[in-house]
């Protein structure tokens, strides 16, 4: 049996980002959900393939040209919201070569909505975490934790005892596996100055209870199939110290020379973030992270994490303004976030701090204005502005609709462009527009600029910069 990955050409100029799940591109690196599930069928015997059309800038003509050169007997493809239309007209692109092939999809919005996914019979969604349920149907024939069409009726499967994986039993991904050796020197990252960069996960699933959150890509499918059965957020998978250090070993071995681990929280506990430092200090590996402020107020900890590698930690700050932070059930206080940003300084890792805007209906244009202020007094952190954004299938959503703040109940969504919600204080407008304003405010003072310049190691560094300045600032269409 012959199965291949597809991540087909976009349907408009823009590409959504998929691991993440909540964005659209700007800039292209791999796709963990399908690069676990890729190194697991092929741990089990099966021969595997992957077929990049972003990476390889195709248009739809070209990719199916390639599948017609593949013909697999089975294809999987990873989809999230802002990928579902260009996948399920690639459900078309597919059936024009080959009304044989199966079709399996897996990630979040499939899991949300299977319907929209079954086209023809010979499709199935496997929601929640696919790993075993797909290796069950590739030896077996057996649906577990899927949804398919029989008789023209929607048939769903209920998950498999084991609904939740242990983190440790899944196989480091095969990074640089066939066709994706080609495409790893083409992977970068802003925040990095060794290349090639790659992505890495240490753990699936979030622990806290963030009224507005959305997960990345792999941990929102678990929380929503958990959601379903349970009726309650699952706890995190955690993987081990051990773990982890061979990850960051074999990335090394494959020759990349920066990562971030993109979890949502990466830091779990002191005992286990010192003894993965410890593992991977004499690496030599750039590498990054998310976490929340409180794990990052211990001095041991951020020292070890220097001394390790760590060059950038994004934070999700969220807001400067306290009430806000405690309407969004957030569980932090200004002065946490304060002190995590001055022990990161410390230890020369830059924070990235993640703004929300509209995180809170109270919230004005002066409120805002001050946390503008208070960013640009913090010297040598990098900051991003999105726009709160409500996703389907989260509390956020639900919450916006009962309260009548969603006003666009469609799929066109984009957090760093467009609001779908909007306020007495802050309407939709007024947010976009704040959004700009808060980019040029912050990023184009000539301090920020010509410190920007000075660390510049080539032009391409230059010519990066003003691709994602010319993204990051364009007005919506």
């Amino acid at each position: 049996m012959k199965i291949t990955f597809v991540e087909p050409p976009p349907i408009t100029k823009k590409t959504p980002e998929r691991l993440a799940g909540c964005s659209y591109e700007l800039y292209h690196f791999p796709d963990l959900a399908n690069l676990y599930l890729l190194s697991y069928i092929h741990r089990c015997g099966f021969e595997v393939n992957y077929i990049d059309a972003v990476m390889e800038k195709w248009d739809r003509d070209k990719f199916c040209d390639r599948l017609r050169e593949d013909m697999a007997d089975v294809y999987i493809i990873h989809s999230v919201i802002l990928s579902k239309a260009t996948d399920i007209e690639a459900i078309k692109w597919i059936r024009s070569i080959t009304s044989k092939a199966m079709i399996l999809f897996h990630g979040p919005e499939p899991t949300r909505v299977a319907q929209e996914y079954l086209i023809d019979s010979k499709i199935v969604v496997f929601r929640g975490e696919p790993e075993k349920n797909i290796i069950t149907f590739l030896e077996k024939g057996v649906i577990e934790g899927g949804s398919y069409l029989k008789d023209d009726k929607i048939c769903e499967e209920p998950p498999s005892s084991q609904i939740l994986i242990d983190f440790d039993e899944l196989p480091v991904p095969m990074r640089t596996y066939g066709i994706l050796s080609k495409y790893k020197n083409k992977y970068f990252n802003p925040k990095f100055q060794k290349k090639p960069f790659t992505v890495m996960m240490a753990s699936r699933g979030c622990a806290f209870n963030c009224l507005f959150c959305v997960p990345n890509s792999i941990s929102f499918a678990r929380q929503l199939e958990y959601l379903r059965y349970f009726n309650k957020k699952p706890s995190p998978s955690i993987g081990s110290a051990n773990r982890i250090i061979a990850e960051f070993r074999q990335i090394k071995e494959e020759g990349f020379g920066s990562v971030l681990v993109i979890d949502d929280q990466f830091l779990w506990g002191k005992e286990r973030t010192l003894a993965i430092c410890n593992g991977i200090k004499e690496l030599g590996i750039e590498w990054g992270c998310l976490s929340r402020a409180d794990f990052l107020t211990d001095e041991e900890v951020i020292k070890s994490l220097s001394e390790a590698g760590c060059k950038s930690i994004d934070i999700g700050a969220e807001s400067l303004c306290q009430r806000t932070l405690d309407y969004a059930r957030k569980d932090m206080n200004l002065e946490t976030i304060y002190k995590a940003i001055d022990l990161l300084q410390r230890y020369n890792i830059t924070p990235k701090i993640n703004i929300v805007l509209g995180l809170s209906p109270f919230e004005t244009k002066q409120e805002l204005k001050k946390t503008i202020a208070k960013l640009k007094q913090m010297k040598g952190t990098n900051v991003m502005f999105s726009i709160a954004t409500p996703f389907k299938g989260t509390e956020f959503y639900s919450h916006c609709q009962s309260h009548g703040y969603l006003i666009d109940e469609s799929d066109d969504i984009d957090p760093l462009h467009k609001a779908i919600i909007s306020y007495p204080e802050l309407n939709n407008n007024t947010l976009e527009q704040f959004q700009r304003y808060a980019y040029k405010a912050y990023y184009l003072r000539p301090q920020y600029i010509l410190k920007r310049i000075a660390s510049y190691t080539n032009f391409q560094c230059f010519v990066n910069d003003i691709k994602i300045a010319i993204e990051l600032l364009r007005k919506k269409k």
